[in-house]
């Protein structure tokens, strides 16, 4: 598919913000459009990546991806396997393409939610010239730890430039695919100095979260969660922040849910008082 390298960006709120999501043409009508319809449009610019094997696609799959930004990648190898390599080519298109057009570079899956203007909010407090990455943060595996693929994670530019170089240096044995996508980008980030950055907020609660809305809140944590955060595990109310950035295993469905609780309801104050106001 041929997708023009443009600079027709959606927003122009600083800090400018550059989306990537990973998807796949099994996905295209159900996930890749939910995402389209909701989040994605408020990223400043936005891509899909993903492979696109017209010949095995249905032509309502080959309309749906004429209609939406896909990033000009070519030798993408599908399946879960070679998230690292989507992931790795995704990069590498954002540092040739985009890296001086945008502050900050988020990597996202195509069953995250992403707020947008918390993303930003946040942002806003960071420095994108020091070598950071920030997203829920695992303490296990990779030095200083690693963060939540599915939860979404963000580079500054700085952090992205160090990434590139990493790639053209045969002695930094940056792994170009297989094995864990996030853990491999990680270790890759490590061998030039670009190190997690604390993502909570003023009262020590997650930003980024490597589970749904619901598991979060309930407190519903499988075993490997428990070992691998780095930080205190909340439910209910402090199970999030209020400026709560990402969510992870969102199914469409919930994707609009989202979409709609957030942006198309509003709580009209005043209307009610409590009883102790009350005379």
């Amino acid at each position: 598919i041929q997708y023009r390298v443009n600079q027709n960006y959606h927003n122009t709120t600083s800090p400018r913000i550059f989306c990537l999501i990973l998807t796949s043409p099994n996905s295209f009508l159900s996930r890749t459009k939910a995402i389209n319809e909701t989040w994605a449009p408020r990223c400043d610019q936005y891509f899909f990546i993903t492979e696109y094997p017209r010949e095995t696609m249905t032509p309502e799959q080959i309309q749906f991806a004429e209609q939406i930004p896909i990033a000009p990648i070519k030798n993408i190898t599908a399946g879960y396997d070679h998230l690292t390599q989507k992931s790795t080519l995704a990069f590498l298109f954002a540092y040739e393409n985009y890296f001086n057009d945008f502050d900050w570079f988020i990597k996202a899956d195509d069953d995250t939610f992403l707020i947008i203007e918390h993303l930003k909010a946040f942002l806003r407090e960071q420095n994108t010239s020091e070598p950071v990455t920030f997203g829920y943060n695992f303490k296990v595996i990779v030095p200083k730890g690693y963060h939540s693929g599915g939860g979404s994670y963000v580079l500054s530019r700085e952090s992205l430039r160090r990434f590139y170089e990493a790639h053209q240096d045969p002695a930094l044995n940056c792994r170009k695919d297989g094995g864990s996508e996030d853990v491999e980008v990680a270790n890759c980030l490590r061998k030039k100095g670009v190190y997690p950055g604390k993502s909570l907020d003023k009262q020590n609660r997650e930003l980024f979260h490597p589970l749904s809305f619901a598991d979060h809140f309930r407190g519903t944590f499988p075993d490997w969660l428990l070992q691998y955060a780095e930080n205190p595990l909340g439910a209910h109310y402090n199970c999030c922040s209020d400026q709560t950035i990402s969510f992870h295993y969102v199914p469409p469905e919930e994707q609009y849910l989202m979409n709609f609780l957030l942006y198309r309801t509003q709580v009209k104050s005043n209307t009610f008082k409590s009883n102790s106001s009350m005379t």
